[in-house]
């Protein structure tokens, strides 16, 4: 009777690589079909909450009375990332949205929408390409008949194709060597049945997960490490974004409140005339303040979205920094403020428009917490290859406990404090002047005036262009 033969080195790799091939093939094809099922079951989905959209831009056009509507459409699409397109008969066509895109639809799509259809489309050339969803609807705009168009893109069928590939090889090796480590049968099991436990309380979302890790127990004291940071740092985003959820509640729940209050007390018609104006005067500055909420939300996230354009060119800085000071200047003069502007005349290469936010934002920060007659500060000078710009100021300054913290997102000092504790700002004023820096690959601190006990002072680090002489090896 023949002995089975145990299994070469080379058979069991030949056998490993056909088991992924047909893994990968098998899966290759139900993904395809999901994909297509999914897409297909999608589209009228799409075009569903197009249309609504649509409606709703429809309703903004009727019940505008500002006489600019256009205004509000190119909000509603700049905060949906749509692409919007109203067309009149005369073939006239306004776009609206991000970028410089344009809304595909050919003169007879039009037309037909002008006479009362309504256009669904989303073609898509190959599964590998981006799709794109458009809509049309026919609204009246001023007793005129209106074509108005929806495009968004949609994602392409093998959009995840190799992450989730990925993910299934890994999960059967990850799967492979459990087994094999397993059939050693080795005496503590324990440690595989802990971190398998692990894994599913934070698959729930509980990261309150620690695990014995010891480097003693070998590669199960590695395992244990590398999940007790991923817990931790999995913590830390979820509290992050609990956080800034509370906070963006917060911040706009305060006005509404206002605004509700005080619109339902002009309903008296025995108010009078002052009040009413009073009234009047506090809705208006707290829709103001909503705007400048969202305006400073999405700039913040069109930031941190890598797509901000960034157009990064040579400008006089010193002549730069005058002109935002003079364009400040109704406020400063207003509170009798005295400036104190030295600039050293420099050359930088970087974005005017989005410094021109920056020094907008810390100047008018300083105005604000500099108190009458006080003086505020402007320093431009050269130190090794960096322009160094200071704002400082006259006023209560930053506690040293709150200096850390107010670039952050939404961070506002004790409110009994004078320099932070105000109600005015939203804390996102700093969070953008961080990031537009950071951009720049530059630095942006704060600290007191001298060292005293008062007075803000911020500094600002950016890189200069290198010289001619600093590009060839020599150094001036």
């Amino acid at each position: 009777m023949n002995e089975e033969r145990p299994f070469s080195g080379r058979e069991i790799a030949a056998k490993v690589v056909m088991v992924v091939f047909m893994i990968s093939f098998c899966w290759s094809i139900a993904f395809l079909i999901i994909s297509f099922l999914f897409d297909h079951y999608q589209k009228p989905r799409h075009w569903e909450e197009m249309l609504a959209r649509g409606s709703t831009i429809a309703a903004l056009y009727e019940a505008d009375r500002s006489g600019n509507p256009d205004e509000t459409v190119r909000q509603v699409a700049n905060l949906r990332n749509d692409l919007i397109m109203l067309a009149d008969e005369k073939g006239n066509r306004k776009t609206f949205g991000p970028g410089s895109g344009t809304v595909e639809a050919t003169p007879a799509e039009v037309n037909a929408v002008l006479a009362g259809d309504t256009l669904k489309k989303l073609p898509r050339h190959n599964p590998f390409q981006h799709g794109v969803a458009t809509t049309g609807q026919s609204l009246l705009v001023n007793g005129k008949p209106h074509a108005l168009f929806i495009q968004i893109e949609t994602s392409s069928l093998f959009q995840d194709y190799g992450k989730q590939l990925l993910t299934i090889l890994l999960a059967f090796t990850i799967m492979s060597v459990t087994a094999a480590l397993m059939s050693l049968r080795h005496r503590r099991k324990h440690p595989i049945q802990t971190i398998v436990e692990a894994m599913r309380r934070m698959a729930k979302g509980d990261f309150d997960v620690k695990l014995d890790a010891d480097p003693r127990r070998g590669p199960f004291g590695a395992i244990a490490k590398s999940l007790n940071d991923m817990a931790e740092e999995l913590s830390e985003m979820e509290k992050m974004r609990q956080e800034f959820i509370s906070n963006v509640s917060h911040e706009i729940q305060s006005p509404l409140t206002s605004i509700s209050g005080f619109t339902r007390a002009l309903y008296n018609e025995q108010l009078e005339r002052n009040d009413r104006l009073r009234y009047l005067s506090i809705i208006e500055t707290e829709s103001k303040r909503l705007s400048r909420l969202s305006d400073n939300l999405l700039k913040l996230t069109s930031l941190e979205s890598q797509h901000h354009p960034f157009e990064r060119r040579r400008f006089r800085l010193d002549k730069h920094l005058r002109t935002i000071v003079l364009a400040c200047e109704p406020q400063w003069v207003e509170k009798e403020i005295e400036m104190d502007v030295s600039l050293e005349a420099l050359e930088i290469a970087a974005d005017e428009a989005l410094l021109s936010q920056v020094w907008i934002n810390l100047i008018n920060n300083s105005i604000k917490f500099t108190p009458h007659g006080g003086t505020i500060g402007i320093s431009l000078e050269r130190e090794e290859h960096s322009a160094v710009v200071r704002i400082w100021d006259t006023g209560p300054g930053i506690p040293e406990e709150d200096r850390p913290h107010v670039f952050e997102r939404f961070y506002k000092a004790d409110k009994s404090r004078t320099r932070t504790g105000t109600s005015v700002g939203s804390g996102l004023g700093l969070s953008i002047v961080k990031k537009i820096i950071d951009m720049h690959g530059g630095t942006v601190t704060v600290g007191l005036v001298n060292g005293q006990g008062s007075g803000a002072l911020f500094t600002v680090k950016l890189p200069l262009p290198a010289t001619r002489e600093e590009k060839g090896g020599l150094l001036l």
